[in-house]
């Protein structure tokens, strides 16, 4: 696994856990005045007011005339804003890093020699329809746990997992069964992109009164993921290679373009 798939491998995760520790650490979304009540120990939850707010996390119950309630304790407070930090560090680096990884040039290309473009064309058709609809699928899921157990913060996570392992997972297709001749970089660009559209579309689908009808958005995912994937086999591919770039010499399949 390369640097920047560590990276957000252990970042992404570690976000949407942090996410739902600052959302189990205030007040119950679905009665916070009784939860600040209980709590406090009040005896009762008449015109209490609760104030919160993600960074710093903290959380406070106005029960009037002064009297308020440090829901989320300083230390705790404290400690999650370190380890906040923490993460959104180890994110951001990994994002860099693909970032980089996507716009790099050269490395060793793959050609097309001794390979049989025509099936491994329909297999990458194949497995992209299976991991559009997964993805799209995983999309929708932590959509629903980041808005119930993380908050807003945890919806914005929930789209970085998606579109980063979606992402991951095309450029590995692209890779295996992806157009040649290919460097390992352009197999990167291209399954990003089947990956983006994809979700795109399918998030268009969950909005609110959108036309689609439910759970549509996994098919209409899967099917432009696999357009997308179509439509880069028909386009033109290089015969030659560009600065930076070096065949490959192990196997046939990596031979050098003639």
């Amino acid at each position: 696994m390369r640097a920047h798939n560590w990276w957000l491998g252990l970042g992404l995760p570690a976000a949407m856990v942090w996410c739902v520790a600052v959302s189990t650490s205030m007040p119950s979304w679905f009665d916070p005045s009784e939860d600040c009540a209980l709590t406090a120990g009040r005896a009762s939850d008449h015109g209490v007011t609760t104030h919160s707010r993600w960074f710093p996390p903290r959380a406070t119950c106005d029960f009037g005339g002064g009297d308020v309630y440090q829901f989320i304790s300083p230390g705790r407070s404290a400690t999650l804003s370190v380890i906040g930090v923490l993460v959104a560090l180890v994110v951001v680096v990994g994002m860099v890093q693909w970032v980089k990884a996507l716009f790099r040039t050269g490395g060793v290309i793959r050609a097309a020699e001794a390979i049989d473009l025509q099936q491994r064309k329909v297999a990458h058709l194949a497995t992209g329809v299976v991991a559009g609809a997964l993805g799209t699928g995983a999309l929708f899921l932590l959509f629903v746990v980041g808005v119930i157990a993380g908050g807003a913060p945890g919806m914005v996570v929930a789209l970085l997992i998606s579109v980063f392992g979606l992402a991951g997972l095309a450029s590995a297709l692209d890779r295996a069964h992806g157009p040649l001749p290919s460097t390992a970089a352009q197999s990167r660009r291209r399954g990003t992109l089947a990956a983006v559209l994809a979700l795109a579309s399918s998030a268009a689908g969950m909005v609110p009164r959108s036309p689609i009808p439910q759970l549509a958005f996994v098919m209409l995912g899967a099917a432009v993921f696999m357009i997308t994937v179509a439509v880069q086999w028909a386009l033109p591919r290089p015969s030659i290679l560009v600065p930076g770039d070096k065949p490959a010499t192990a196997g046939p399949s990596a031979a050098a373009p003639r």
